[in-house]
């Protein structure tokens, strides 16, 4: 078995792609290169010694190579990421080989007296059909490869002109976001909470809109995740914070109250070692009382708890007040409520849509009922959106509800309207 330091590397890569492609006596003949990225091998990493790591990745390219044809050119482009240039002559033939190395990888491996279990994510493209030139063969074999990542590794693809696309506009939303900010193409829109026995609206979730100039109204879905992923999401979520403050502070001057503001925050803003300072002092700018704001984490998204909580007990000292959100849809939430000592529990939609039919359902949100009135937490129930739903969660311990059965979001002016008829 070759060392990694007798594999060929980036650059020979190049040379043998620029020696295919300008040497074929058919203009129209097949090259194909695959781009494998291993997944999650940092995690790996952790079981070895350092100077075990190239061996072990020389074991992962021997089997990468076992699994391509004779004559393939296989090459080590550094890190934990290779390239064949498998010996085929028919796009057929390349997937089924981008299928058995997605195959050889996932069986497990032994080294160092242990079993290691690691899998692959492999993109692929083809001369001439998907690129036009070498460097459009690497850049498009990549995103290929990117892209099965995304959508959740141990897989392969071959390129297609859709995910150009995506990266495009990937990379565009994310350009966008500060002339976004200086341009003031953000908004916000609040969805009422309600009193389930009354019918009154007893607060507000601030919910961000895009307007942007080409792509008109980018969904959160889609720019959030980009915001965090670029770090952006810090000065949006900061404005965010200091106008819903702004509003709901207008709100009091006319007369018009509300129990609570609820605005969501990323798990990468609360990261910021100063995160609660910039939260009381936007409340300090808009003169409101901390007690108004609930700040909504994100079940799902993974939390550094003890980097987190320091930032959490300190808003709390203060009287600003927690809400886990889409509760139930992640991995840790019992762990969470145990250790962060949240106020408020919002069920996910997802439970309220077949609470009518699916009876595991019922079953989950009563547990959660009982669990919440144990602990004395307060209970949101989101996503109500029909009078089947509302009907039947009057008969259940839930108190508060959220969603478009009651109203959708809408703009300030108005929620105000809503709030001044007393009930919905």
């Amino acid at each position: 078995m070759l060392s990694l330091s007798q594999w060929p590397k980036r650059d020979d890569l190049y040379k043998h792609l620029d020696s295919l492609l300008s040497t074929s006596a058919d203009p129209l003949a097949l090259t194909a290169l695959l781009i494998i990225n291993l997944d999650n091998f940092r995690d790996s990493c952790e079981l070895f010694e350092y100077r075990d790591i190239e061996e072990f990745l020389a074991i992962v390219g021997q089997s990468i190579k076992d699994a391509c044809p004779e004559s393939s050119y296989i090459a080590w482009l550094g890190s934990d990421e290779f390239a064949v240039v498998p010996a085929l002559q028919a796009a057929a033939e390349v997937k089924e080989t981008a299928e058995t190395i997605c195959q050889k990888l996932a069986e497990a491996k032994e080294f160092r007296d242990r079993q290691v279990h690691i899998t692959g994510s492999l993109g692929y493209a083809l001369f001439p059909y998907d690129a036009r030139d070498r460097y459009e063969l690497i850049r498009n074999a990549t995103m290929a490869m990117n892209w099965v990542k995304k959508q959740g590794k141990n897989g392969f693809a071959r390129f297609e002109p859709a995910m150009s696309q995506q990266v495009n506009r990937k990379m565009k939303l994310i350009s966008d976001f500060g002339p976004a900010l200086e341009q003031q193409q953000f908004r916000l829109q609040y969805q009422p909470q309600v009193i389930v026995a009354s019918r009154a609206i007893v607060g507000a979730e601030a919910l961000l809109r895009w307007q942007h100039p080409e792509y008109n109204l980018i969904p959160p879905l889609e720019f959030i995740p980009l915001a965090e992923e670029s770090g952006y999401i810090n000065q949006i979520g900061e404005w965010v914070l200091c106008q819903a403050c702004r509003d709901f502070n207008t709100w009091l001057e006319k007369g018009i109250v509300l129990e609570r503001l609820a605005v969501n925050v990323s798990i990468v803003q609360l990261q910021k070692p100063d995160f609660a300072k910039r939260v009381l002092h936007a409340l300090e700018e808009a003169r409101l009382d901390p007690a108004y704001l609930e700040l909504e984490i994100t079940e799902s998204q993974s939390m550094d708890l003890p980097k987190v909580k320091p930032q959490i007990e300190q808003l709390r000292n203060h009287g600003v007040r927690f809400a886990i959100d889409d509760f139930g849809t992640g991995f840790a939430s019992l762990n969470h409520l145990r250790y962060m000592g949240f106020d408020t529990i919002k069920i996910d939609k997802a439970y309220i849509h077949n609470i009518l039919t699916n009876n595991r359902d019922q079953v989950i949100v009563n547990s959660i009922l009982n669990m919440a009135k144990h602990l004395q937490l307060g209970i949101i129930a989101e996503g109500v959106e029909t009078d089947d739903q509302w009907r039947y969660i009057q008969q259940t311990a839930i108190k508060e509800v959220q969603g478009y059965y009651c109203s959708p979001p809408v703009d300030r002016p108005v929620l105000e309207d809503l709030i001044r008829k007393k009930c919905l």
